[in-house]
């Protein structure tokens, strides 16, 4: 079972962390998935069951809360070296105006987004995770890249 937790350590926190935006409550939904994975008698993809109970602990959540923030849409990668402050700057308006954004779209074209866009999962990969068909994430992808791009060239515009 230790095998299991290093492998998908990571990508849970990520994926979690890119939900919450709020790195103080990650690691308490990251343990609550692990724990819950173990109780689980039928395993038959283990990174799919992951997804699926860390993502609905954090709906839960949220649920609960009344609280729907989103991501600000950017891997965190823990490179040894240090970007520039200038790029940092930059780069830091830009999650901004792409957190805003985000934030007016639909919740299913918000999750379709992240998991393609950011965690970089195949069309078959998120549709499994997500429980929905190959072309229903196609159009979720398409048509809320679509709103993303009119919300931010109408926010450039002002």
């Amino acid at each position: 079972m230790l095998d299991i937790y290093e492998r998908h350590y990571e990508a849970i926190y990520q994926y979690i962390l890119f939900l919450t935006t709020n790195p103080a409550i990650v690691d308490d939904f990251v343990q609550e998935t692990f724990i819950r994975f173990y109780h689980t008698k039928q395993i038959q993809n283990e990174k799919v069951l992951l997804i699926r109970i860390a993502r609905n602990l954090v709906y839960d959540h949220f649920r609960r809360k009344r609280l729907l923030k989103w991501l600000p849409l950017a891997k965190i990668d823990y490179k040894d070296e240090a970007p520039l402050p200038e790029e940092l700057l930059l780069r830091s308006q830009e999650v901004q105006e792409l957190y805003k954004a985000l934030a007016k779209i639909k919740m299913n074209y918000r999750e379709v987004i992240v998991l393609r866009s950011i965690e970089e999962l195949s069309v078959k990969e998120v549709a499994h995770y997500l429980e929905l068909s190959e072309v229903q994430v196609k159009n979720y992808t398409a048509q809320g890249l679509k709103v993303l791009r009119n919300i931010i060239g109408r926010e450039a515009d002002v």
